[in-house]
């Protein structure tokens, strides 16, 4: 039976009065008071409101057609932007592609939405002539289009495609808007990758407010970054925990820099209090948020103003209070509400719920359910609690999903791959560095040692950077519990301890003086011994070290290199040998 308490009633009443907008009127409108206003910036190039809106309708005549989806390779860039005013004032909605994702997964999201049209660069290509039927019509509201189809990982390999209408999103803007005081003298700083739902909010959020858009190359780049904050004037920060996290232990801004900064928001991963602390310490005249909830409800649906005050009354950051129109529940296994304090699913329901997952209806009616007392919801597959009349607690995963500094990925797909390619039984589990980040470690059950370097480039062809396991570890046999299942709690506790003891093999290979190379990487990874036949994913490398191994390469050592080089070279006397030759 399901029942209402008082303090959810009080929890949820998020409701609030929005127009209804789409996207590309954001465009228009702030022509109309900001034409001269700066839209976007990028390291060698700027746009007004007026040059953006003209490029756009411009460009929304080379289509044909209307309600098709377009594909777009997202690089960092105005003329990216560009192309996605182009589609909404077309009447057409985009699916963004990672330029460097393997050949693979591009085709599969092309496949999957069945794109018409490409854009990649400034040319436009027709990859078909079909008329592609609009997903989940019934369910938009009068006057609704489709804005955007966005891909996050799915657990059997194949990621699943979140199909997000405009007034869903208009929703989550027009929120952030009143409760930040968002106004056209702010600055987004645009981190995230324009095929993560993050970037939603810089792009649109900024065309809402007439502000400025300030593109980065790389959001792991952060010498960019702190250069751009020091020349430009930067007043948002939206990015994951951990891309916060490493620029404030690696970049040290000026005064003025710091006091620009009025709003800092991270989300998509868990918020330390340590985090937190040193976030509120350094912007201290900025708001600073932990939000939360998911690509398939538009952005965010919850939130938490972290303060000087509040940061000490429980040992966590809070997951917050629901934002306007949107709703949060905890609910048990028969999708009743739980007791409080009782543990279970988080489900979101409200304005923003994604219309569903494009061409896969078994996925769409286990993940968003019409339910009797409570309407549509989504089920996050997150686990949490009611620790007070105020807050939820979040505790973690029911699925084999996980979040590794700040990317939704799928520890079931990333195995599944690896077994299709090879054969062999295996588990992917997440163990802790030195500093407490999280690590992917494959295990698989295996006479001998396979080639891990032939491995890592065969599961490229398939999965991006941040899936390919760090660490891969061989058994005999797998261990079991009682009833006979793997046992992953011991598997991960054999992974974490050979991780733990891998200082005392570099040992044997250290020589009496370390290369200027060696001491750095000491630092990246704060370990005390790197040995010459040392990997650089086995000890744990994430994209965001790599870029700053490739920076210090060319600053210090005047040598050009690129990822992909050290990517592929990876061990540390093979590296060496590549930057002293």
């Amino acid at each position: 039976m399901i029942y209402t308490n008082d303090y959810l009633d009080a929890y949820n009443g998020t409701h609030a009065e929005f127009p209804k907008k789409k996207l590309h009127e954001l465009l228009v409108d702030a022509v109309r008071i900001y034409e001269q206003h700066i839209a976007i910036q990028d390291a060698d190039d700027q746009i007004t409101y007026g040059e953006l809106l003209e490029a756009s309708v411009s460009l929304a005549e080379q289509f044909d057609a209307t309600g098709q989806p377009v594909a777009v390779m997202a690089h960092r860039s105005i003329s990216t932007i560009t192309q996605l005013y182009a589609i909404f004032l077309s009447g057409n909605y985009y699916i963004p592609i990672d330029p460097s994702a393997p050949p693979s997964r591009k085709q599969q999201i092309l496949d999957k939405t069945e794109a018409r049209y490409l854009f990649d660069g400034g040319e436009l290509t027709v990859l078909h002539g079909r008329d592609v039927k609009l997903p989940f019509q019934e369910k938009m509201s009068d006057g609704d289009q489709l804005a955007y189809i966005m891909f996050t990982s799915g657990s059997t390999g194949e990621p699943k495609g979140v199909v997000e209408s405009h007034y869903q999103v208009y929703n989550t803007l027009m929120d952030m808007k009143e409760r930040m005081q968002l106004t056209q003298y702010d600055g987004f700083l645009c981190l995230a990758s324009l095929c993560f739902d993050l970037s939603v909010f810089d792009v649109f959020g900024a065309a809402l407010t007439g502000g400025t858009l300030h593109l980065v190359k790389d959001q792991r780049d952060f010498a960019d970054i702190g250069r751009v904050m020091e020349n430009r004037h930067v007043t948002i920060w939206n990015s994951v925990p951990s891309v916060m996290d490493y620029f404030l232990r690696e970049i040290k801004l000026s005064e003025r820099a710091k006091n620009n900064m009025r709003v800092c928001l991270m989300s998509g991963d868990f918020v330390s209090k340590d985090l937190a602390q040193t976030t509120l310490d350094t912007f201290g005249k900025a708001g600073v948020y932990s939000l939360g909830g998911a690509t398939e409800c538009s952005i965010w649906s919850i939130l938490y103003n972290i303060t000087p005050d509040n940061i000490n009354n429980h040992s966590f950051i809070p997951y917050g209070y629901p934002m306007a129109n949107q709703s949060i529940w905890i609910l048990n296994q028969s999708n009743g509400l739980c007791a409080y304090g009782e543990e279970g699913q988080i489900a979101i329901g409200g304005d923003g719920v994604a219309l569903g997952y494009v061409n896969d209806e078994s996925k769409t009616s286990t993940a968003f359910i019409d339910h009797p007392q409570l309407g549509c919801l989504y089920l996050t597959g997150d686990i949490g609690t009611f620790v007070s009349p105020d807050y939820v607690k979040f505790i973690g995963r029911k699925d084999s999903q996980a979040k590794v500094n700040g990317y939704r990925i799928s520890l079931s797909q990333i195995s599944n791959t690896f077994l299709n390619l090879f054969g062999m039984k295996n588990k992917v589990v997440i163990i802790q560095d030195e500093k407490d980040k999280d690590k992917l470690a494959l295990v698989y059950e295996s006479e001998k040692a396979m080639d891990i370097s032939k491995a890592r480039s065969e599961l490229s062809d398939y999965l991006t950077l941040y899936e390919i396991p760090h660490l891969f570890y061989s058994l005999e046999k797998f261990p079991l519990t009682n009833n006979g299942k793997v046992d992953t709690s011991k598997l991960t506790f054999i992974a974490q301890q050979s991780y733990d003891e891998r200082g005392v093999i570099a040992a044997d290979q250290t020589s009496e003086t370390d290369s200027a190379f060696r001491t750095m990487l000491k630092e990246v990874f704060g370990v005390e011994l790197i040995g010459c036949n040392d990997s650089l994913f086995e000890l744990g490398v994430d994209s965001i070290q790599l870029v700053k191994i490739k920076n210090w390469i060319e600053e210090n050592e005047k040598k050009e290199i690129s990822l992909l080089d050290i990517y592929t070279l990876d061990e540390i006397g093979k590296l060496e040998a590549e930057i002293y030759s």
